[in-house]
């Protein structure tokens, strides 16, 4: 299961997405920003974010730039959030190496599900693990 930093200031939907996470079996913690997600990732980097654009004092876009300059942080996946279709902030988020996005209006929670799960750490069963003899 996939530890999710979910970043959007309409704590309405925060709540519901992760009731739908949690009950999934993945960890969700949730911030209502830019500014509040680096504080959250330099506390512990998630598996994955699921980023909205448009939110006060940082928004997604800015917060992917400042993201994006640590080596630590480059390849972390992101998932964007977006009320509109087209625009600037499209073409710079996938400048920016977000994994997906999707428009708020058209995408359903199990999409945003599946997603997720693919950018969870694989599980290690017990059996799996190296044995040396």
């Amino acid at each position: 299961m996939a530890d999710v930093l979910l970043v959007d200031d309409d704590a309405e939907a925060n709540e519901l997405v992760s009731l739908f996470l949690r009950r999934a079996g993945h960890t969700v913690r949730c911030v209502a920003n830019g500014r509040e997600a680096l504080g959250a990732i330099i506390i512990q980097t998630p598996d994955v974010i699921v980023l909205d654009v448009n939110m006060p004092q940082m928004d997604g876009v800015s917060f992917l730039e400042v993201v994006r300059c640590y080596l630590r942080w480059e390849s972390l996946p992101v998932i964007l959030l977006t009320g509109l279709a087209e625009g600037p902030h499209i073409h710079k988020a996938a400048e920016l190496r977000v994994r997906k996005t999707f428009i708020k209006a058209d995408y359903t929670i199990t999409d945003l599900l599946a997603q997720i799960e693919a950018c969870a750490p694989p599980v290690i069963e017990a059996g799996d693990a190296c044995h040396h003899g």
